[in-house]
């Protein structure tokens, strides 16, 4: 009797610290995706998903790494809500996803008049890049290359402008969040 009181309590214990394993969930989640010949990988990381950071990357055909930024996955509109490694990998498609931008080029920028101090765009309002003047906004604008825009914040999308295979952080739009 004593024998198989001990083998029930090292089997009780065994299937507690499985059942302790299966419940310290990570969050590990990666998708990627082709824009204007380049490819976007988005990865996020974390003990949960409540803590990942999420690292968006850009390279070129031969693998060099035109742009990389990390958030914290909680900051970001997009990822927040993902709860589990599934809900992240299906978030991080959806925020590389270029189909969804509402600017596939420079040109639909908003026009930068000479008396403004910033491009007018009515209710969300765009913001340039520190470092980029007006006469070098309008540029990238007037050059309608290729403009890849992802949610970098609760209320903001970044935009990245592709031109001769140099990306340009050209600046951030807000939207209502």
């Amino acid at each position: 009797m004593r024998k198989w009181l001990v083998v029930a309590v090292a089997l009780a214990a065994l299937g507690a610290c499985q059942r302790g394993a299966e419940s310290s969930s990570t969050c590990a989640a990666s998708a990627s995706a082709e824009w204007s010949g380049l490819r976007v990988t988005a990865a996020a990381e974390g003990d949960d998903c409540a803590s990942a950071q999420a690292t968006l990357t850009i390279k070129d055909a031969a693998g060099a790494t035109l742009f990389s930024e990390t958030h914290a996955a909680a900051n970001l509109m997009s990822l927040a809500q993902a709860n589990d490694a599934a809900a992240m990998q299906a978030a991080l498609a959806d925020w590389i996803n270029s189909s969804n931008n509402t600017m596939a080029t420079s040109g639909a920028l908003p026009d930068w008049p000479a008396s403004t101090e910033a491009p007018e765009s009515g209710e969300f309002p765009f913001y340039p890049e520190e470092g980029i003047a007006r006469d070098r906004y309008l540029a990238i604008r007037a050059a309608d290359a290729p403009l890849f825009c992802f949610v970098q914040g609760g209320e903001s999308q970044a935009c990245l402008a592709l031109q001769n295979g140099v990306l340009t952080k050209v600046g951030v739009q807000l939207f209502p969040g």
